[in-house]
């Protein structure tokens, strides 16, 4: 064998382990990347939980956001002060996942799946009159994204408990009529 050819065998083996070596960085890449989308979805799921646990543990935390959401008008200076907050918390969160969905599987997953649920809260009275107010103040992109669903949406009602007491009637009659079609 000539040096000639164990140069070129050397080069070939040099070229292959490049190209291995580039496409374990490739894997690894997209590995990291997959455990950032992880973990940047679990941040943000904890961040949800807080606000909801912190809501659900104060009595006087879900009356006001109950009656702001109805009717903002009624709320004092101060009650108006702390619904604001709220919402602000709760648009911070649905705006990141908005903007991080582009590039999160999940992450488009999970705001797809939040947007009717926000957009219900957004759509009451209260959720439009802050938005009115502070949805400018949201990045261009995700405010488009509300504002063209907001202009699609009826006014949403803040549900009380007639509504439930409602629905709850309507799933018994419909057991009932189920139970009385069934063949015994």
């Amino acid at each position: 064998m000539t040096l000639e050819a164990i140069y070129f065998i050397g080069q070939t083996v040099a070229a292959f382990a490049i190209v291995g070596s580039l496409i374990f960085v490739g894997i690894q890449s997209r590995q990291a990347s997959k455990a950032s989308e992880l973990a940047t979805l679990q941040m943000m799921q904890e961040r949800f939980d807080g606000v909801r646990r912190l809501v659900v543990a104060d009595k006087e935390l879900v009356d006001l956001y109950d009656r702001g959401l109805r009717d903002p008008v009624q709320l004092t200076e101060t009650e108006l002060v702390r619904f604001r907050l709220l919402l602000f918390i709760a648009v911070e969160g649905a705006q990141a996942s908005f903007l991080i969905k582009d590039n999160f599987d999940a992450a488009r997953a999970q705001f797809e799946a939040l947007d009717p649920l926000f957009l219900r809260t957004v759509a009451t009275p209260g959720g439009r009159a802050w938005w009115s107010m502070f949805g400018s103040v949201t990045h261009p992109k995700f405010a488009a994204h509300m504002d063209d669903m907001l202009t699609k949406a009826a006014i949403s009602r803040s549900v009380t408990k007639e509504h439930w007491i409602e629905a709850l009637n309507a799933l018994a009659s419909d057991n009932a009529k189920d139970s009385i079609g069934a063949t015994p």
